[in-house]
Order: structure tokens, then sequence, then C-alpha cells
């Protein structure tokens, strides 16, 4: 039986067992690092529906193949706790733990901080851009995602099925990961139809699901009738608003028809697709390559739509929303971003200007 732990840097350590299933894990080479006490930890609170419960998910399946324990840590929301995350992180660095699990770019500051004092105590980290050419960690591997590649598909399909050339964007923070889904968002629907409306709006919160709901709605009252979110839990003041104003949503982070289908239908009804960053895939994929001896530890990795490693989520729901020619028209341009004929956009490095200007040209 592994253990899981939830600890908050607002209250006390507590603990609780549990026995949970999960997606196979590769089995270990016969060189393999000996793993029997693995740390996940999260900058936030567990529930956030998206790329931290995936790799919650990821965690536990790799722990229940080899029968390590696990310690989920909750380090706390970024706006009331981050200050607190670096000590956090040497005092687990200081325990027994044979593997850090790790992400989320709010997290960068204090892995580049914490891991070099640290490196006989390996790190994977997942969705974050660590600075491998100034800060040496050599026991720290980091993958990223090209959650603009899948912010454009959901920008293809918005304003495929539009009726009012009008669309809606509710990011969380104004931060690099978000704006790039704003901008593979505009630009996906821009492709598509260079006319179209896409109105932008920011939580600067990513669990205020109240705002969020507030800002979705102000947008489908001025006529968008497709909202897309990229602010976390928050999200679900926007698909909200999608049911209680009768239009749609294109969910984000998660498979979000399947996750309302068993508590909510009058939800799951207004989705049109999911689009995500697959970081449960990934971060299973990592601890396969390390097991086997073979992940690059001290260097940067990107996934996206070429190695399904981001992108729409196709299954019943999916299929059932999406007419055949949009299908096909995500198809195209799956392909195009494949082979490369099609390079989106990214706000990695953008100038402020030019967010700006994008921001306008949808206006």
């Amino acid at each position: 039986m592994k253990k899981l732990v939830s600890f908050c840097l607002t209250a006390a350590l507590t603990a609780s067992l549990a026995v949970t299933g999960g997606m196979g894990v590769a089995a270990e080479s016969a060189d393999a690092p000996e793993i029997d006490k693995i740390v996940t930890v999260l900058p936030n609170v567990r529930g956030d529906g998206g790329t931290h419960d995936l790799a919650c998910r990821a965690s536990e399946a790799i722990a229940e193949s080899i029968g390590a324990d696990l310690d989920i840590i909750e380090l706390g929301t970024a706006v009331t706790d981050s200050a607190k995350w670096e000590a956090a992180m040497c005092d687990l660095c200081e325990e027994d733990y044979d593997l850090i699990i790790t992400g989320g770019s709010l997290m960068k500051d204090t892995i580049q901080t914490v891991a070099p004092m640290y490196q006989e105590v390996p790190f994977i980290c997942y969705d974050v851009n660590l600075d491998f050419d100034t800060v040496e960690m050599p026991n720290v591997y980091a993958m990223d995602f090209y959650q603009n590649q899948a912010a454009f598909m959901a920008g293809i399909i918005a304003a495929s099925m539009t009726e009012t050339d009008y669309v809606g964007f509710v990011g969380a923070t104004k931060i690099p990961v978000i704006y790039d889904f704003m901008v593979g968002f505009i630009s996906g629907a821009q492709t598509v139809n260079p006319d179209i409306k896409v109105a932008v709006a920011f939580t600067n919160d990513f669990n205020d699901a109240t705002l969020a709901k507030e800002l979705a709605m102000a947008q489908i009252d001025d006529g968008a009738d497709i909202v897309y979110p990229a602010c976390g839990n928050a999200a679900a003041g926007v698909y909200e608003a999608a049911r209680d104003k009768e239009v749609f949503a294109i969910g984000n982070d998660q498979d979000v028809a399947t996750k309302y289908a068993g508590s909510d239908e009058s939800i799951q009804k207004v989705i049109l697709a999911s689009v995500m960053k697959k970081v449960d895939n990934a971060v299973s994929f990592a601890y396969e390559r390390y097991a086997a001896g073979e992940l690059p530890f001290g260097t940067q990795e990107t996934v996206g739509i070429a190695t399904d490693g981001a992108g729409i989520v196709k299954n019943d729901y999916y299929e059932e929303m999406i007419p055949e020619e949009v299908k096909t028209v995500v198809g195209e341009y799956e392909e195009k971003i494949t082979n490369g004929e099609v390079e989106v956009p990214t706000a990695i490095g953008m100038a402020a200007e030019e967010i700006d200007a994008l921001i306008e040209s949808a206006q």
C-alpha cells in the first residue's frame, strides 16, 4: 500500500493511506535506480483539474507499479504561499526521497534555487521552462509543452463553429504560459477567420471561479458564442457561464466533457471539445526513461502535437459534437503543424508590445 500525503504550508502536515490504480508504467531495467520513496510537489492545491492533477495521476501510477511510497505535497496558492516554497523544498530535499517530481511555471525560481543545492536528488520537472544555460542543474530533467499548439487547435474549432464571429478567452495571471495559450488561441481563430473578434479577460487568479464566470458572462453578453479558459480551477466558472447563457465552451487542461458527464450533464453538453497538455503521459514516459538510464538530466525538452504531447482530446464527445467538415480542418492543421508547414506563434520570448498588438488585432 503506498502512502499519499497532502501538505499545505498554511496548515499542519496531514497524511492518509490509499491504494490507487493508474496508467501502466514500463518495468525498470536491471540497472535501474532503486526508488523506494517519491515525492510530488505541487505549486497549488490538488484538484486544479489540470496539469497538477495529471502529474499526480502519473505519480500514483509510477508508485503503484514499482511498489514505492508516494508523498503528494501541496504548497498552497502562489498568491499567499510562494515566499515559503523555497524553504519547503529545501526541507523535502533533506528527507530521504529517491525522486522529486514537481513542475508548473510558478515553480521555476524555486527549482532553480534549490535543485543546485541538492545535486544528489533527482528531479523530474513538468510544464516548466528552466534556464539550464545559466543555472547548473545536472540532477534536473525538465519538460515543457507547446500549449500554444493545443490552444491553436481550440482557436481552429472555435472559429470554425462560431455563428457570431465572436469568441472569448479567459486567462488567469498574466504570465508567459497563460499568454501562450492566448496567443495560440487567437492565432488559430484568425487562421480560420482573419476577421474574427476575440474578447480577452484575466482573473489574476487560478482559483476564482466566481470572477471567471462573471468575465465569461460579460463576453457572452457582448456577443461571444464560444468561450475558452486557461485559468486552472477558475475555468469551472467559464463552463458554468456557457451553460447558463446557452453557448458553447472549449475545455482546457483536461477532458472536460468526460469530467462533467458523471457529475453535471448540463455542463458536459456545452463542451464542444477539450484540448490539453498530456502531462500524465509525459511524466510517465520520463520516469520510464529514468528507470532505463536514458533520461537526459541537465536538459529541457518540449513536446507538442507532433509527439502527441498536447492537442485535442478525440473521444466520443468530440466525435458527437464536432461536424465532419470541422474535423477535416482540424486534421489538416495537425498535419501542417507536425510537418512544419505551420509554425504556431508563441508568447514565450514575445515582447509585451507584440502581445498587446495581437490582442488589439482581434478586437
